[in-house]
């Protein structure tokens, strides 16, 4: 057997002013993640108001009019504090739609049916018809849709929950889509900075709505969250639309120089000479690396469903926060995620190029960072009971090395298959969106009356699972060039070469 030849290459530069055109996909691919995150988690806010919001700073004189009202004990009432009284009451104000916790339930889950349904679908649309089209148009209707939410609550509830369901169908392009987009315009050696980047729109989506649609509702009322979110998604729609293209060799302002360097580092050449329509399902499916990916995606996603759903409710109703404090507390997490994102891809990137580190290796360094830190944290947090600094403090970083991940096992889906992401990744994240349905009540049940107690065993069951998808991971885990994308490549007539990307050195 022959060894396969290491090439050095470089890209040649732009003479002039130049943007280069897959920072551009990349940029506009964060923004779209920014968009999913808005349109999705709009409603999670709102409903809120729409139904009624609980005033830490109800006056003790309108106590008997809301006298009747639900109230929500706390596990730690020693942090309330009123600063007159020396009591915090905590209240609901009614608001415009007289909504049971099952319809709100119900309303807040519908989305991810039609999310869930149209993964495969969608990854199956931009790897058909490119990322272009598909993904622009998809997120165009569903930004108009998230427009006519408050017209359509006051018409009738049934049509609500459908209006809901095909915004979650139509944004199940969005990811793969992204995903594709990683495969088709990165070179091999940018592949983390360019992941990194495109989703940190999704903690970047999730810190923006948390922070900012409590004061967009208190200025503007709850209408306003749909009417911002639907206009940020239309005016992103149309200019992914304007500005992307579905390879580089299509698109009409790409220098020559970027162009030839993109498809030539492709060890796939998927951009030029891939066949679409033949996707290797059964490789896919019974390849243990990939298959290591996807349990510990599904581990991951149990941290960020406790994240995402049960963590306000836990800052609010067992630490005792008011709910000025519940958005930005919440928010926090997403924040520090920010950062461990980008950090973690701008190291990861330095070090392939400073050093002679295994691909696979650095992979697993980094899930084990993005996945021990929520193993330490939720199996700490319990210890701490009521002392609310400490658990803020382990809530965050639980969620702040997720980001890591992202350096981690899913970038290893552009190292083993390229071509393939966008399918690939849309089986793991159907698994996850079904997950997250299912985990959501799970949870809801193994808390029962809320107790310490039964928040201990949820933070012990989120600690295990992430242990189990760390180490499934690191034994099965690999960032090589798979046998079967290479026969592909065969099949294609394309020269199986294997692109190491150093720096010249002097």
């Amino acid at each position: 057997m022959t060894s396969k030849k290491t090439f050095h290459l470089k890209e040649e530069p732009t003479p002039g002013c130049y943007i280069k055109a897959r920072y551009v996909v990349t940029i506009m691919a964060a923004l779209g993640t920014i968009n999913l995150y808005l349109l999705r988690n709009s409603l999670n806010i709102a409903i809120i108001s729409m139904v009624g919001v609980r005033n830490s700073s109800v006056s003790l004189e309108d106590q008997n009019k809301t006298e009747g009202l639900p109230t929500t004990p706390t596990v730690c009432p020693e942090y309330q504090i009123n600063s007159t009284t020396d009591e915090h009451v905590l209240q609901y104000q009614p608001g415009e739609f007289d909504w049971s916790l099952a319809k709100q339930g119900l309303l807040l889950s519908c989305y991810f049916y039609g999310y869930t349904v149209f993964k495969l679908p969608g990854a199956w649309l931009s790897k058909q018809f490119g990322i272009r089209a598909p993904l622009g148009i998809a997120s165009f209707i569903a930004a108009i849709l998230t427009i006519l939410i408050p017209v359509t609550s006051r018409l009738s509830f049934g049509l609500l929950i459908a209006m809901r369901a095909t915004i979650g169908l139509l944004q199940g392009v969005t990811l793969p889509t992204i995903m594709q987009s990683i495969g088709i315009w990165s070179p091999p050696c940018e592949n983390t900075r360019h992941l990194s980047i495109s989703f940190i729109g999704a903690s970047c989506g999730n810190l923006i709505t948390y922070a900012a649609a409590g004061l967009v509702i208190w200025l503007f009322g709850w209408e306003w969250v749909f009417y911002i979110a639907g206009s940020f998604g239309c005016l992103w729609s149309i200019a992914w639309l304007l500005l992307i293209h579905d390879s580089p060799l299509k698109h009409p302002r790409i220098s020559k120089q970027e162009s030839s360097y993109i498809t030539d580092s492709l060890s796939e050449a998927a951009s030029a000479k891939s066949n679409p329509k033949n996707v290797p399902w059964r490789k896919i499916l019974t390849s243990k690396p990939y298959l290591s990916t996807v349990v510990a995606h599904v581990a991951e996603n149990w941290t960020l469903a406790i994240t995402h759903y049960w963590v306000p409710q836990y800052i609010a109703n067992v630490l005792g926060f008011s709910i000025e404090n519940v958005g930005l507390l919440s928010a926090l997490p997403y924040g520090l995620n920010i950062i461990s994102l980008l950090g973690s891809g701008i190291l990861s990137d330095f070090i392939l190029l400073k050093t002679k580190i295994r691909k696979t290796v650095l992979r697993k360094v980094f899930s084990t960072i993005g996945m021990g830190g929520p193993v330490l944290s939720f199996l700490i947090l319990p210890s701490f009971g009521c002392n609310h600094t400490l658990a803020i403090v382990l809530l965050c970083t639980s969620y702040m090395f997720v980001g890591c991940n992202y350096s981690g096992y899913r970038v290893a889906l552009a190292d083993m298959a390229p071509s393939y992401m966008g399918i690939m990744y849309a089986i793991s994240n159907t698994l996850c969106c079904v997950e997250a349905l299912v985990a959501t009540q799970i949870v809801g049940f193994m808390l029962g009356d809320g107790s310490l107690s039964n928040w201990r065993t949820v933070f012990y069951v989120t600690s295990a699972i992430s242990a189990l998808g760390l180490l499934v991971f690191l034994c099965f885990g690999s960032s090589e060039l798979q046998t079967w994308v290479k026969s592909k490549e065969k099949e294609a007539d394309i020269d199986d070469k294997q692109i190491f990307i150093e720096l010249h050195e002097k």
